[in-house]
């Protein structure tokens, strides 16, 4: 049976590392449920609603998931500390799924043949090959990346990341993937082929669903399990990793196919990849008078805020093997619960790439500050920046800034 003062001592332990030093929400709630279990008292739903998030005695779990997805980081949170900076600890805390108490427990490593029994164990394995990836691409950042100026600062001052140092929500980086669907069939009546389909026009599951109710032979069509990413997604992921770890910022990856909307309002959300693979936030840039072409011209057409009657339209051109030049968006926009969403969408990984660099560099940072000052006398919170790079066999050569926006948080329509 475990004491009170160990309960306590191991709540202290975890506040105080570095994994939750910047995440006062994960903090705030854990406290209270190991605070729970030190009164004897059960916590629920409602409870957890009003002690932790303030909200009143109309709240409605049925509508509001605030909890349930809270709950759902905050033990994914503690599951990464414990693989960690906590890896050596022996009594753990711990919320099994389904449950708001907490369970204290001596860990010991799991038998060898129960792993191996394990569905999980090669999608695990997967996944720390794909980390392993990210580690080795991030020190092969070319060297003038290395030599850069102190980011944080520079950044912080520039109101980017700031958002994301200070935020008590988690981050994800939502990775542009293609939304592929397949059918199941027989040929001959002698064996089953899977037949897998790209429509430029689907890419999220909203538009997904409207395709199958079109027609009935669509019934059996299905989302394919796991994601193909395009280069605009996986090219700049080394660069911002490293601007996540030199800010000690947590965060955790996923595929823009399988972001949902609790996620969207329950954590701070960074998007990297072409733009018909923004998924659910595919809307957003509509809100801010955007549109892209992909079938024919590749363009980016958006409306003029000065006359509401023009547009500005941008062309990608040239072959990427060859010479050729990409738009790309930079988009700062308030979440729809205090949280902020981050995205950098273009055609190719040349727009994405150069984007990413452009801001990540000090000397750029600069100008982009001033570009703004000069045209709204401040650098604002919210904003969108449309930038040109030219390549040359799928190399970077240059990025400049060709448009910029401050944004009004009431274009979002979330």
């Amino acid at each position: 049976m475990i004491d009170n003062s160990t309960k306590k001592h191991i709540l202290e332990e975890i506040l105080k590392s570095k994994s939750f030093a910047n995440s006062k929400l994960n903090c705030k709630l854990l406290t209270y449920l190991i605070e729970c279990s030190i009164n004897n008292t059960s916590p629920s739903e409602f409870s957890i609603a009003i002690d932790v998030f303030n909200k009143d005695s109309g709240f409605n779990p049925n509508e509001d998931t605030i909890v349930r997805v809270s709950v759902y980081n905050l033990r994914k949170k503690l599951e990464r500390y414990y693989q960690n900076m906590g890896k050596r600890t022996k009594l753990r805390v711990k919320i099994p799924k389904g449950h708001y108490e907490v369970e204290f427990f001596n860990y010991s490593k799991e038998n060898l043949k129960d792993k191996v029994k394990n569905p999980y164990l090669i999608l695990i394995s997967i996944i720390t090959l794909l980390i392993i990836i990210i580690i080795y691409l991030i020190f092969k950042i070319p060297a003038q990346l290395k030599n850069q100026n102190d980011l944080t600062s520079s950044a912080v001052a520039l109101n980017i990341y700031s958002d994301f140092i200070k935020a008590d929500k988690n981050t994800i980086i939502s990775l542009g993937d293609d939304f592929l669907y397949y059918s199941d069939f027989s040929e001959f009546k002698t064996k089953s082929i899977r037949k897998m389909y790209r429509n430029s026009e689907i890419n999220r599951e909203e538009e997904f669903e409207k395709f199958k109710s079109e027609d009935s032979e669509r019934d059996s069509y299905k989302k394919l399990p796991f994601s193909f990413f395009n280069q605009a997604a996986v090219w700049p992921l080394p660069h911002l990793v490293k601007i996540m770890h030199e800010n000690n910022i947590e965060y955790r990856i996923n595929s823009a196919s399988t972001l949902n909307s609790n996620d969207i309002k329950a954590n701070d959300i960074v998007f990297l990849g072409s733009f018909w693979t923004l998924g659910l936030l595919d809307p957003v840039i509509k809100d801010l008078g955007m549109s892209y072409n992909i079938i024919g011209d590749e363009t980016l057409t958006i409306a003029n805020f000065s006359s509401k009657d023009s547009v500005v339209e941008y062309k990608r051109t040239g072959i990427p093997a060859f010479d050729h030049i990409d738009y790309s968006a930079f988009i700062k926009i308030p979440g729809p619960n205090n949280n902020t969403i981050l995205i950098i969408a273009s055609f190719y990984a040349t727009g994405s790439v150069g984007t990413i660099k452009y801001i990540t560099e000090e000397s750029s940072l600069e100008k982009l500050k001033l570009k703004f000052e000069e045209k709204f006398g401040e650098f604002p919170k919210h904003f969108y920046v449309i930038f040109k790079s030219t390549g040359f066999n799928r190399e970077v050569l240059s990025t400049e800034l060709v448009q910029l926006e401050k944004i009004d948080p009431s274009q979002i329509k979330w």
